[in-house]
């Protein structure tokens, strides 16, 4: 069974702010093969926020973006893959909201299981508030599944879903998936 498993980079955390990058892997559930097929810095229609969080926690510049081509160029190439694969990505609340949202008009129907809520009971991280335990982040979940592994979250969309795709994985493989 091959999945998407995507990521994106925005100016905030609103689906009203500007999505700044869209990675895409496609991940074989079946023997763990991850292929990246799409890897765009993007820009939108939107207010430019260049002092923006995501420029400085990574690599992505205000100028790359200012380059890019708009997002609604690529829209059918991403709403196919969209339509032909169960898609998921870490934290669905997040990415699929900022696709989903209004004037994008992204259309994802098929939503396989987000990692980062099978992780929470998994990994139970504190603090625990009214009855719950703290979502993890990519980092803390990639550190407690490959302990072993140096590796540094980069905040970059395609980087992310790779590693992301090697979470959901490792979840399958011990039958957490």
């Amino acid at each position: 069974m091959e999945i998407i498993v995507l990521d994106i980079e925005a100016t905030g955390k609103n689906p009203k702010d500007m999505i700044v990058e869209i990675g895409l892997v496609k991940l074989d559930l079946d023997n763990g093969n991850i292929e990246s097929i799409f890897d765009k810095v993007v820009k939108e229609d939107r207010p430019f926020k260049p002092d923006s969080w995501i420029f400085e926690n990574s690599t992505l510049t205000p100028e790359m973006v200012k380059k890019a081509k708009l997002l609604k160029e690529f829209k059918s190439e991403l709403q196919q893959i969209f339509n032909k694969f169960p898609v998921t990505c870490f934290c669905h609340k997040y990415d699929f909201s900022f696709l989903e949202y209004k004037d994008r008009g992204f259309k994802i129907d098929n939503k396989f299981w987000d990692p980062m809520i099978k992780l929470t009971p998994i990994m139970k991280l504190p603090p625990f508030k009214y009855g719950n335990y703290k979502w993890p982040k990519v980092q803390e979940a990639y550190n407690y599944l490959f302990p072993s592994e140096n590796y540094i979250e980069k905040h970059r969309a395609l980087d992310d879903a790779l590693h992301e795709a090697k979470i959901i994985y490792k979840l399958h493989l011990r039958g957490d998936g």
